[in-house]
């Protein structure tokens, strides 16, 4: 049983139906029940309550979630030519390319790299 300190839905308005419902940010008393749910969410092709499609995703500090951004562009230029990738915490780029692993904190970096091995 996972246990939460506390819960809130995200301001805004009622969300309209067939829409997607509000967001809700939840702090579990342990990291490893957030962890838990996060794989478990990964595992399942999908989530649905009442219909709706649930996703679930860890919530980053605004710094964090501003290097992860910049990378963005880069993984859909990887994920075009069908390069495996991950993106590792905090905001490590991690690319797998003729079965080695280049890793990339800075999409200036990635570029470059890319550019040298004519991806």
């Amino acid at each position: 049983m996972f246990q939460i300190e506390s819960a809130h839905r995200i301001p805004g308005g009622k969300p309209i139906p067939g829409k997607p419902p509000r967001a809700i940010l939840m702090k579990l008393l342990l990291s490893t029940d957030r962890d838990t749910i996060l794989r478990r969410a990964r595992e399942c092709s999908s989530i649905e309550h009442q219909g709706t499609k649930l996703l679930f995703f860890p919530d980053f500090a605004r710094e964090t979630q501003e290097k992860r951004r910049s990378l963005v562009e880069i993984e859909k230029h990887l994920a075009a030519k069908d390069i495996k990738y991950s993106l590792q915490y905090p905001a490590k780029l991690r690319v797998i390319y003729n079965g080695t692993s280049q890793f990339f904190k800075k999409p200036d970096q990635a570029r470059e790299w890319m550019e040298r091995m004519g991806i």
